[in-house]
């Protein structure tokens, strides 16, 4: 049968594993292993059974076209492992060939991401913001949906498993632009990390590099483009607890973000913004998170492709696995299970 040894590397990683692992797994020798992946050997249909049983892919996911692994940018809450971070661009790369597979039965929302070049249009990140609440006609004040603005200019929004990944922004095999979010964060982390990645696709993508800090002026893009100085300022003159979380409501950042951007326009000082800080680790919320005070934005265009397969087009749920040469337990975690990708409920 036809073999690709790119996709056993995919699939390796994916699951976490080493060659070691995949060796204890699967009973093959990770000698063997290693030459195959390295393209030094093939793989007899024996072999590839043993892969399939011991990665948890049907025996086709191995006979695909060559993957070419996400390449973007990320937020991340901190340093992780490169086996992680090998994990989860293989974890990214799998779902992005999902939306490449599904998407040829509908017809996606143009693209719309307005680009600003800090070297040839001068300004900075906050300036870039305005430029694209501005080109995206936003009206003054909050962005009541994020999610929804996104994903109506063009940009898919998918939620999955990051782990100490915050989010990550790219372009798929069609050069399609994609958001991914982790689904374990807070409703106002999602927010900021979705603005913060918009940042990159706006600031940075295409665009030679500049050494600066580019994790930086996305933050600063988000800040700004979540909530404008100009009509923020006049509501942070007199910050306490209380009023930190009618704001956090009303604007749908979190308290910490609205402090900062306080502490930066000069409605409070570094003492101030300091002891803020102190009261938010003191309370948990640095490191398990804010009081969720409003519900997440869902994306929908996934979603939406996939309930057209479902309803429109009359696939079965075992007919949606074999197209995208996935197990049934990948379909379900990826696509049916609550908080994944999206919400499906279909059975």
């Amino acid at each position: 049968m036809k073999f690709n040894e790119k996709t056993l590397t995919l699939a390796r990683e994916s699951r976490g594993y080493t060659q070691k692992q995949l060796s204890e797994k699967s009973g093959v020798a990770q000698g063997t292993i290693s030459k195959i992946e390295l393209g030094q050997l093939s793989a007899p249909e024996y072999l590839i059974e043993l892969f399939s049983k011991a990665l948890n892919y049907p025996v086709d996911f191995f006979a695909q076209e060559p993957y070419f692994y996400v390449r973007g940018h990320y937020r991340s809450k901190q340093s992780i492992s490169d086996k992680a971070s090998k994990m989860y661009l293989a974890k990214m790369t799998i779902v992005e060939r999902i939306f490449t597979t599904l998407q040829t039965a509908v017809e996606l929302p143009e693209p719309n991401v307005p680009s600003w070049d800090i070297d040839v249009d001068g300004g900075n990140p906050a300036m870039a913001a305005l430029f694209v609440r501005d080109k995206w006609k936003i009206p003054k004040g909050r962005i009541n949906n994020l999610t929804e603005l996104v994903e109506d200019n063009g940009i898919l929004v998918m939620l999955l498993d990051l782990g100490e990944k915050d989010g990550f922004s790219t372009y798929s095999d069609i050069k399609y632009p994609v958001i991914f979010l982790n689904n374990r964060r807070t409703s106002d982390r999602l927010r900021f990390t979705l603005a913060h990645e918009l940042g990159h696709l706006v600031l940075h993508w295409g665009k030679k590099d500049h050494g600066r800090d580019e994790e930086q002026e996305a933050h600063e893009f988000a800040s700004e483009l979540l909530m404008p100085s100009q009509d923020i300022k006049p509501y942070l003159n007199k910050l306490n607890s209380s009023t930190l979380t009618d704001l956090k409501r009303y604007w749908k950042t979190s308290m910490a973000s609205i402090a900062r951007k306080a502490k930066d326009l000069g409605t409070i000082t570094q003492d101030q913004y300091y002891y803020m800080m102190k009261g938010f680790s003191a309370n948990g919320y640095r490191t398990f998170g804010e009081p969720e005070l409003f519900e997440p934005e869902k994306p929908t265009i996934l979603s939406d492709i996939v309930e057209l397969y479902l309803n429109d087009l009359n696939y079965t749920k075992q007919e949606l696995a074999s197209l995208l040469h996935l197990s049934m337990d990948d379909l379900d975690e990826l696509l049916f299970n609550k908080a994944k990708l999206f919400q499906i409920s279909r059975n």
